[in-house]
């Protein structure tokens, strides 16, 4: 039988404060030092939330669109169809979208990725649409969480992410998004959180820079004009 993830925990605690020569976790005995919002906050709530992640996500190599709420669902098919797109897998996304009944009218398959273990059929899918648990303004990051409704391969695996945005998901910088999460229990936080800040990239040893290699070669945000 498989140690419980509290067993694991423990051992892996006794095992750091046998390496420090302690028998139990020290807490500090003096607070944090206060942080300098002058220096550390480049984005506050008063600011433009939605034009400066506009500016951000696009300089990072994204491309953002500008939808209305109720075009959503048709302006998702449309780029899909103008992309070629055949499969899509979907995360969690608003009931009222229905992209489960419009993608297969315009004859996008979903697949159905929950009846598959493993992230193996991701990989033969052509896009993955998410919601995002946050998006951050400073750097026009994007928080993609996984949980039972949300597969971490959705915004990994296909060549394609379709990500979207509402400005309520809009966070001035990363100090805000952990501040979001202070008092929730553990259980109730996602398994995963990915930080998304352009497509995927990665450099060789001479700095040949390539897209796509790891992960989406293209990241297209639909930030919702409400």
């Amino acid at each position: 039988m498989a140690d419980s993830p509290a067993s694991s925990r423990d051992a892996l605690f006794a095992r750091v404060h046998a390496a420090l020569g302690r028998s139990h976790t020290v807490k500090p005995t003096t607070p944090a030092p206060p942080v300098n919002e002058a220096i550390a906050r480049l984005a506050g709530p008063n600011d433009d939330l939605v034009k400066l992640f506009h500016t951000r996500a696009a300089a990072t190599g994204m491309f953002v669109h500008r939808p209305k709420a109720r075009e959503l669902a048709q302006h998702i098919v449309d780029f899909l169809q103008l992309q070629k797109v055949k499969t899509v897998v979907i995360g969690s996304l608003p009931a009222a979208l229905n992209l489960d009944a419009a993608l297969p009218a315009a004859g996008i398959i979903v697949i159905d990725w929950k009846a598959s273990p493993g992230l193996e059929v991701q990989f033969d899918v052509d896009c993955g649409i998410t919601g995002v648990r946050a998006a951050l303004a400073e750097t026009g990051s994007l928080v993609v969480v996984s949980d039972a409704r949300n597969s971490r391969g959705l915004s990994l695996v296909p060549p394609l992410h379709v990500a979207i945005v509402r400005p309520s998901d809009i966070l001035p910088d990363m100090i805000d998004y952990w501040a979001s999460l202070r008092g929730i229990p553990s259980r109730d936080l996602p398994s995963s959180m990915v930080f998304i800040t352009g497509p995927s990239k990665t450099a060789d040893i001479e700095g040949e820079l390539v897209t796509g290699v790891h992960g989406p070669e293209a990241v297209h945000i639909m930030l919702v004009d409400e």
